[in-house]
Parts: structure tokens; sequence; C-alpha cells
């Protein structure tokens, strides 16, 4: 056997040692790892059950979402007021601890000077958290941008948390 014929034998015995093994650590890891069970209704409907149920709710009325939103005993609080003085790190944690989901479309976070951020369309999740930094940036579903030139908050300053109504649902004392 010359050379070439040495090197493609050697190339295809490692691609299919590389291709066992790969195949191996898979198996194994779905065996450690398995998947659960998922009805069907959880996870939607098919493909071609989303085409028939368009087209029924085309002919038909709209579809309502079945969310349900806390609308008493709202639990959004102010959860820290991180680098006050810093543009740079300076952001405001909002966290909620009630029940359900909370829209905080239209509420308001507000210092003593009056500066205001109002949230932009936004579900928070149960147990969820938003950050909302002073600095320029583009919003994300978990980071919210001020978009301020110069620090909001202040060592010893208050922050308020309002709804959409103006009513004061949070507030916190930066230290």
């Amino acid at each position: 056997m010359n050379n070439k014929s040495r090197l493609i034998a050697y190339i295809f015995l490692n691609i299919l040692v590389s291709a066992a093994t790969t195949l191996g650590a898979l198996w194994l890891w779905d065996q450690i790892h398995p998947r659960p069970e998922v009805n069907q209704q959880e996870i939607g409907p098919s493909k071609s059950e989303e085409l028939t149920a368009s087209q029924s709710a085309q002919e038909s009325t709209t579809i309502e979402p079945s969310m349900v939103f806390i609308n008493e005993d709202i639990q959004v609080i102010i959860r820290t007021i991180v680098g006050a003085g810093n543009l740079a790190v300076e952001y405001v944690e909002i966290y909620n601890q009630s029940e359900g989901p909370v829209d905080l479309s239209g509420w308001q976070l507000q210092d003593e000077d009056e500066n205001r951020f109002v949230f932009p369309t936004l579900i928070l999740n149960s147990e969820g958290s938003v950050k909302v930094l002073s600095k320029q940036g583009t919003n994300t579903v978990i980071e919210l941008y001020w978009q301020a030139e110069t620090p909001i908050w202040q060592s010893g300053e208050k922050a308020d948390l309002m709804d959409a109504s103006g009513t004061s649902i949070a507030t916190y004392s930066i230290p």
C-alpha cells in the first residue's frame, strides 16, 4: 500500500470513529436527559391545524388571548438601584412579586427632580424582573434604556414607580 492509500484509509477510519463517538455521546445524553412527555395541546396546533384555524378565524370572530393580568393586589417593587451617579452602570431593577403577569405599559419611573421614564408596551411575568438602565441603548426584553445623557439617580434620593393612572405602586430610597 502506498502513502496516498494509507492516508485515505486513515482519513476514512478517522471519520467513522468521529461519527461513532458523536452518535454515542448523543445517545448517552438522551439517556441521562430524557425529553419530557409533550401534550399536543400544550405546544399548540400543527402547521396544517394552524392554517385551518387561521381560515376559521378569518371567517368567524377574532380569538382573544388567554393571558389574565393581575389588576388587584399588584405587588411590583423597585428591587434595587445600582450605580447611582455613574451613568455607565446606573440602573433600576423592577420586580413582579404578584401571583400573575402585570402589564407595565404606560407605567412611569420618576426621581425627585421629576425626571420620568415611561415604560413601553411590556408584560412582566410573575417573579420576572426588568432593568431600566439610565444610559443610551437599545431596549431588549429584560433591559430598557432611559436614553439619558447624564446620571438620573443620586444617593439619598427617592425613586417612585407609578402605574399608568399615576398611582404610586412602589418607592425606593437610594442609600
